[in-house]
């Protein structure tokens, strides 16, 4: 289930994986132009081991991608983004 912020300007989406979360934001500072940010958190418990950030180095030297993984949303998530969307954007256009 999503999860919104206090504020009611985030709304944050749990990947189906438990791996990531989506977190949607709205800005309306950015006037007259409102703004949206779109950001994927990695919500592992543990940081990296040193073995693991030796190996992701040379991944990069090598030229390889990292590669991100996919973030897995229900149907019943992402109907809570658009209508988080539309939310905002009605606001925008009603000032």
């Amino acid at each position: 289930m999503p999860i919104i912020n206090d504020d009611k300007n985030t709304l944050l989406i749990r990947c189906d994986c438990h791996y990531h979360v989506l977190e949607v934001s709205y800005d309306d500072e950015w006037e007259p132009n409102p703004i949206f940010s779109f950001s994927v958190w990695n919500q592992t418990p543990t940081p990296f081991s040193f073995k693991d950030r030796i190996s992701l180095i040379w991944r990069l030297i090598q030229g390889k991608n990292l590669g991100g993984g996919d973030v897995v949303i229900h149907t019943e998530d992402i109907k809570s983004i658009i209508n988080f969307l539309n939310k905002k954007l009605r606001k925008t256009h009603v000032k």
